[in-house]
């Protein structure tokens, strides 16, 4: 709650001398404003009236004088304000995307993608438009009714006293009606979180929808989301535009009783008819402002419930914290992965993921990690990388702890290939680069060669320019992964973990690209995760893991002679393919 209150005033302290400025030159520009009609009241009671052209020029310059700092303070303070409400939606966006990037997939748990997209952009805007509004708006709106009640008492403060009646019946309507409508909005930011989702997932499988004959479902669910956010929208824009004709209603009748009654007196001679013509311009200023400041005051519910949505993001603190280290003296200085008796629950399940895994990758072996759907070789990953933390045993990198180590140092020292192959757009070159920031082009042909897609470049007209348009949809499934593949070679790490990325390989293709990545990273650990035999049949050792337990350990020889989950993992291969395997 603390952040959530003090959320504002953290990003605006960056600011605070531009928001001072800004403040400084609207109250110019208010306080101009309404020196206008006050020059009019002279220019009527000691010109007109009187016939005193001297009086009448006077105030007529100065009312032109006004008029020029009313406009020039007006655009300095719409220059300051920029910068505040530009600047804080900048630092806001940046921390947000930051503190999700940093993030653990434990941590994120409970924030769709879609919902985090949505807070970014959505979200950061609405309170972008409340700073605005209560620098540029609320702020010159106060202290310009308050100013046009000062002068309207200055001028005659019994007429001046009824425009008071009205104000806090005005304020008390207001918040009755805002307090109604906030449970709305916090239902239409969630309905359009579910929108996003629903937007997203069926772009991003608009073909499986299509091969499934799924259209009309999806469509229904689309209609279903967005008639939410249309029910949400109608019962909160109602109940608050009940507040603007009733203020039309209320500043009317406060307009005829002050004429009603300055007529009267106007007759009576106890007022001068500028006074008059001044108060009735002055309270029109204040009922004008408050009727405007009504029409915004809907910012208000719709930013506390964005403000609330983005404190939530940015309170989530990193469950995975960085420990103490507490290995005993026979794991340290020890060299490679070591992953000793480690038990994994995923967070909420009661049954184990992982159970007694134990297992040794030092520099410069090949081991694999083969098993069945479901049998637990991508948590190993996930704990290697630290996106969880194991609930029993112990994983070290080259004698350190993981939980000693910081999500950058893991990453120095691990270079992740994963199996979906997500390709930036952008060129080829910046994709590579992406592993390399230094990397020169000799490196990165060098790279696409060992995956057997430097031929492919080089006869294109771009070569290393060679646009990669969004999602990478002008390349195919295995063109992707081996772009993915050479993004990893190119890096310098101490190991190197292949995540089933050979998936959408032919098998000759895939001989070629394993044989290249043994001879470019000899002396490296490698770390291989498949299901195919073909994949990991070469490794020094490969781990054959069963409902989270190493079942056998061995080569391809020594397993498929002795041991029985693996000869069913053979034996399930195409027949196509055997006799590569054999």
């Amino acid at each position: 709650m603390k952040v959530k209150n003090n959320m504002l005033t953290k990003y605006a302290k960056k600011y605070s001398k531009f928001i001072v400025a800004q403040l400084i030159f609207a109250s110019i520009w208010v306080f101009s404003q309404l020196m206008i009609p006050r020059l009019m009241v002279d220019i009527v009671d000691s010109g007109i009236m009187i016939k005193d052209m001297n009086a009448i020029v006077h105030r007529g310059v100065l009312m032109l004088l006004a008029t020029v700092l009313n406009i020039a303070s007006l655009m300095v303070s719409i220059y300051f304000l920029v910068k505040v409400t530009a600047g804080i939606s900048r630092d806001l966006r940046a921390d947000l995307f930051e503190k999700v990037v940093d993030w653990s997939k434990e941590t994120r748990t409970g924030f769709s993608n879609s919902t985090l997209i949505t807070r970014t952009v959505n979200d950061v805007k609405q309170v972008a438009s409340l700073i605005d509004l209560s620098l540029r708006k609320i702020f010159t709106l106060t202290i310009t009714v308050m100013g046009a009640l000062i002068v309207s008492f200055s001028l005659d403060a019994k007429l001046a006293s009824i425009i008071l009646i009205i104000i806090p019946a005005i304020f008390i309507l207001g918040l009755f009606l805002t307090t109604r409508a906030l449970p709305q909005y916090s239902r239409v930011r969630l309905s359009i979180d579910r929108i996003n989702q629903l937007f997203r997932e069926n772009i991003r499988g608009i073909r499986v929808i299509r091969a499934f004959n799924k259209s009309d479902y999806e469509v229904k669910e689309f209609k279903k989301a967005t008639e939410d956010t249309y029910e949400a929208n109608v019962k909160s824009e109602s109940t608050m535009m009940l507040l603007s004709p009733l203020i039309l209603l209320l500043t009317n009748i406060l307009i005829l009783v002050i004429l009603f009654m300055g007529a009267g007196r106007a007759q009576a001679d106890t007022i001068k008819l500028g006074v008059l013509i001044g108060l009735i311009e002055y309270a029109a200023i204040s009922l004008r402002n408050i009727q405007e400041f009504a029409s915004i005051i809907t910012i208000i519910p719709r930013s506390k419930v964005s403000i609330d949505r983005i404190s939530e993001v940015l309170s989530r603190e990193e469950l995975l914290k960085v420990k103490e280290d507490s290995l005993e003296p026979d794991e340290r200085g020890i060299r490679g992965i070591n992953f000793r008796d480690i038990d994994f629950y995923y967070p909420g399940s009661h049954r184990a993921t992982l159970k007694n895994l134990t297992f040794h990758l030092g520099e410069g072996e090949t081991k694999a990690i083969i098993g069945s759907t479901g049998s637990g070789k991508s948590t190993v990953l996930k704990l290697l990388l630290r996106d969880y933390d194991a609930y029993k045993g112990r994983i070290c990198l080259n004698g350190k702890s993981i939980q000693t180590l910081k999500r950058e140092e893991i990453n120095q020292m691990v270079t992740f290939i994963p199996q979906s192959s997500f390709l930036f757009s952008g060129s080829i070159r910046e994709n590579i680069q992406t592993g390399k920031k230094d990397a020169d082009d000799k490196e990165i042909w060098e790279v696409l060669d060992r995956v057997q897609m430097g031929d492919f470049f080089r006869k294109s007209p771009e070569g290393l320019n060679t646009h990669i348009a969004q999602n990478a949809v002008n390349l195919s499934g295995g063109q992707k992964q081996r772009i993915s593949i050479a993004r990893g070679l190119i890096r310098e790490s101490d190991f190197y973990i292949f995540d089933d990325c050979f998936s959408a390989l032919d098998y000759s293709t895939e001989k070629k690209i394993r044989e290249a990545i043994r001879e470019k990273l000899a002396g490296r650990g490698i770390l291989v995760v498949a299901q195919r035999v073909a994949t990991v049949r070469d490794a020094d050792e490969i781990l054959v893991l069963e409902k989270g337990e190493i079942s056998d350990r061995g080569s391809h020889e020594e397993l498929a002679e002795s041991s029985e989950i693996y000869k069913e993992i053979l034996a399930s291969q195409l027949k196509s393919q055997e006799g590569e395997i054999r």
